[in-house]
């Protein structure tokens, strides 16, 4: 059984970290850098990942953080096909801080992974063909909640 407070707690850092992003009080690779630490930080008690990036996961393009509008795609790179090699380590070498990309930065990191120019457009067509389109769509606001969960007092 997996621990949901951990993943929980690394959200609530997550939205710290885009709070102090969009106030341009730390860089975007700071900023990243943050995220994925606090993904990979569950892994110390048994959570799970995209649990400690609720917050931006299914709104923003975890690349060049920008908010992807309500509608527009945002591919996960952990749904390509198995033609990707190598694809659940894609999000630890390719600088993103979240699996969901927009379609811009989805196609250079797999195309980029896959040292293929048309890797990226392919897998884009796969993951539209085999999802629904809430799996691939942003919801273009962040979540009200923490993972099912009122968010804490702020101090």
């Amino acid at each position: 059984m997996s621990c949901h407070d951990i993943g929980r707690g690394m959200n609530e850092v997550v939205k710290t970290t885009i709070e102090l992003y969009d106030a341009k009080a730390i860089d975007i690779n700071a900023t990243k850098k943050i995220i994925a630490s606090c993904a990979a930080a569950v892994n110390w008690c048994d959570g799970n990942e995209y649990e400690a990036t609720a917050y931006i996961r299914r709104c923003r393009c975890g690349k060049c953080l920008r908010m992807v509008p309500k509608g527009e795609k945002l591919y996960s790179v952990w749904n390509v096909s198995n033609n990707v090699p190598d694809c659940y380590n894609i999000d630890k070498k390719a600088d993103i801080a979240t699996d969901g990309l927009c379609s811009e930065c989805f196609d250079e990191v797999i195309s980029k992974h896959c040292s293929d120019p048309d890797a990226g457009k392919r897998e884009m067509e796969y993951i539209e063909s085999h999802y629904k389109d809430g799996m691939y769509k942003s919801e273009g606001e962040y979540p009200d909640h923490n993972n099912g969960c009122n968010w804490p007092k702020r101090i």
